[in-house]
């Protein structure tokens, strides 16, 4: 019988042990949609129109050059079988030049709209991140994670805190 009892005893602390020890581990959880935030944000529509007005000029320049090689290109198919050797091999050399041309000027473009997208975006991310820091305090949250890297998350224990900080991030 003592030793039931002894057992029992000890069972007993060491469950209140890990049921201790289980609260002390326990911590508030958040979650952000980061594709959510980036969707419902204003400064993104905002930056979209400013990247479109700053490359308005070089894009429509590029367009109508890629306008132009098409026009020659389907003209050479067209008319390659009535045309002299001298005939296409000009317009074979015009169509190289405006494709060279176009390289030049299209690469350049896109690079130079990636790299202010870049910038923008970075302006917006640290804002994001502050205001789900911000968030994440005012709300005693231990631990905030990011749903696209999460695989798996029990929803009635994790609180989305999405929608605050797009409320948060809103308002900047």
């Amino acid at each position: 019988m003592k030793k039931l009892f002894k057992s029992s005893a000890l069972a007993m602390t060491a469950a209140l042990m890990m049921g201790a020890s289980g609260n002390a581990l326990a911590h508030k959880v958040g979650i952000v949609d980061m594709q959510a935030i980036y969707k419902q944000l204003p400064q993104m529509a905002k930056i979209e129109q400013t990247l479109q007005a700053e490359f308005a000029e070089r894009r429509q320049e590029v367009e109508k050059l890629q306008g132009d090689l098409r026009f020659e290109a389907e003209k050479f198919k067209r008319e390659s079988t009535t045309m002299s050797e001298e005939q296409k091999e000009e317009l074979r050399g015009k169509i190289q030049n405006m494709q060279k041309a176009l390289a030049e000027k299209g690469r350049p473009l896109e690079q130079d709209i990636k790299l202010r997208q870049n910038q923008e975006l970075a302006k917006v991310q640290s804002m994001i991140i502050e205001a789900i820091e911000s968030v994440a305090k005012k709300g005693n949250f231990d631990e905030v994670k990011v749903k696209d890297t999460t695989i798996y998350f029990n929803p009635d224990k994790v609180t989305d805190l999405s929608d605050k900080v797009v409320e948060v991030v809103s308002k900047k």
